[in-house]
Formats: C-alpha cells, structure tokens, sequence
C-alpha cells in the first residue's frame, strides 16, 4: 500500500510539512524583487547559502579527513541538499570508522528510503536498532523511534501491514505523541480490517496535530466508513478539503452537520476554517458552540484561546 512520498520521511521534509502547517495561520511575506540599473554595477549572484555550507564543509573534510564530526555535518548537509548518493558515501566513511554508529546508520537509512533503496534503507533501520534497543536510554531514543518509524513506513510500502503494525507499535512506546507514526499505524490498522482501532489512532494524530495534512483525515473517512457512521465519513471528508485549501468545499459540508451526530467536530472544524480565514470572531462563535456542547473539550477550549473571546452578540450560527 502506497501511504506517504519517500522523500517526506528525511528530517529535512519534516520541518518543510511543519513549515506548510504553520502557513495556515500565518501570513507569509512577500518577496521583493529588484532590478540592476546598469551593466557595469552587475556582479555575480552570491552561492546559496546551503551550497556555501557544503563548500565549507568538504574544504574541512579536505583539511582533516580523520575529523568524523565535520564528516557527519558533510553528510547530513549532503543530504539536506538532496545529494542522498555523496551523503551515503560520507555516511560509509563513518560507519568503517567505527564510531557514532547510531547516528551515521539512521541518515543513511534515510539517504537509501529517499532514493527508493527500501531493502537497504530497511538493513540501515535494522543497525540503528540493533545498536540502541537494549540501551539504558532506549525508552526515550528518538533515532530509535525513527528507526522504527522507517521500518513500520518500509513494511507499508511493501504491503506487509501486519509487520508495519510491530515496528509502529515500538515506535510509539517511545513517542507517544509522534502524529506520523499514529496516522500510519492507522492506515496499517485500516489495512487489516481493524477499523475501530484505526479511528482511535487516527483521531488521536489529528488531535496532536489538527491542521495541514488532509491524509489522516481522508484515513478516517475510509475508516468511519468501514465502522457504518455516516455523519463521521461526512466530518472527515469535510475536514480533508479543508486540510486541502478548499473551505469552499469544507464551509457548507459542515454546516450540514452542527445539528447531528458529528455535531462536535463539525462546530470545532467551523472553528478552524473560520480562524485560518482570519475571522477571529466567527471562530470563537464556533469554539463557544462547541465548548457549550462539550465543556471540558481541549481542541475548542485552545482554540478560543487563539481567537480571543466570544463577540457579545454571536448566535453561533457562523452564518
């Protein structure tokens, strides 16, 4: 089963999808361009800055071969960069080497999964567990929780969802929090006909966090589906366009639902689609709504807090 993008899974693309979360509530600056005037006052573009970074790091490998620290920077740079084949040449270096075996597996892992390598990115996962599992910080190591993650990701791509579930199970004793690794054992779980279970872990990822993915919540759609809870599959359908830049789509969705079933979410979803708009007010209507039906609910409960207080005079019909 095809789940997620390889090259998403590198720590560089994390930060690129926190990135693309935050932009739902933040407004972007805009870029200013300008022009040169003259032939003769043109001089040649600086380097960027990440292609200063490598430039500066070879030249310090050159200079200090032995120097596994400065290696293990090149490496990872290489591998920020999108040059996954010198990152594992660096990343080999280090392993001969002998020393900072955790790290120097796990980015090489990694390196292989972005280039689609999944046999030898899963041998690299493998090494990183076999280093660390039976260590006295094992129950807090995060490359070992990503090792697993890897794995539970390999065994997805592979249509081996029984397998994903172990290593995803592993991975969340460590990093209960972790909502990749709660969206895909979800997915896993959903995979192997265990749609209750899907819906708790799959909740569970878009409670952690709410905004800027539609895949969880499409995962549960399929799996409200599966478990015969219509207004459910109509929430998380709504919730996807959302996710998705289309509030055009998710805005009447919801509305259809504040009166049913699905009467919580749809009020909090209103809460978020109104708030990413910019339109604190009719966001707290919608956050007060859904407090009223559920006072102790902590996604309405923070989101007010975001948006400010209730406008006096709202209804809470948002219309």
């Amino acid at each position: 089963m095809k789940t997620l993008d390889v090259a998403r899974r590198t720590s560089d693309e994390e930060l690129s999808r926190w990135i693309k979360r935050l932009s739902l509530i933040l407004v972007l600056g805009v870029l200013a361009f300008g022009a040169f005037y003259a032939a003769d006052r043109w001089r040649p573009a600086a380097p960027a800055i990440v292609d200063q970074q490598v430039a500066t790091l070879e030249e310090a490998v050159r200079n200090n071969p032995n120097d596994i620290a400065v290696r293990g920077q090149l490496a990872d740079a290489y591998a920020a960069n999108g040059r996954f084949e010198d990152a594992i040449g660096q990343y080999d270096v280090i392993i001969a080497a002998g020393v900072s075996l955790e790290p120097a597996n796990l980015g090489r892992a990694r390196a292989l999964q972005a280039l689609g390598r999944l046999d030898e990115a899963a041998v690299a996962f493998e090494a990183v567990v076999a280093i660390a599992k039976d260590g006295e910080m094992a129950h807090v190591d995060l490359s070992l929780q990503a090792a697993y993650y890897g794995l539970g990701w390999i065994a997805m791509e592979q249509d081996r969802p029984v397998d994903a579930i172990t290593h995803l199970e592993r991975a969340l004793a460590i990093r209960r929090s972790d909502a990749d690794s709660l969206y895909l054992i979800g997915t896993a779980f959903l995979a192997t006909g265990r749609a209750v279970e899907a819906i708790t872990v799959l909740r569970a990822s878009v409670t952690f966090v709410p905004v800027g993915w539609s895949e969880p919540y499409i995962a549960l759609a399929r799996a409200y589906e599966a478990a015969g809870r219509p207004a459910q599959v109509a929430w998380a359908a709504a919730m996807a366009n959302l996710m998705a830049g289309d509030s055009s789509a998710a805005e009447p969705a919801l509305l259809a639902l504040v009166d049913g079933e699905a009467a919580l979410d749809a009020t909090i979803g209103l809460g978020l689609l109104y708030e990413t708009r910019g339109d604190n007010d009719r966001a707290a209507e919608w956050y007060g709504q859904a407090l009223a039906i559920e006072p102790t609910n902590n996604a309405a409960g923070l989101g007010l807090s975001r948006v400010g207080p209730i406008p006096t005079a709202a209804g809470g019909s948002g219309s």
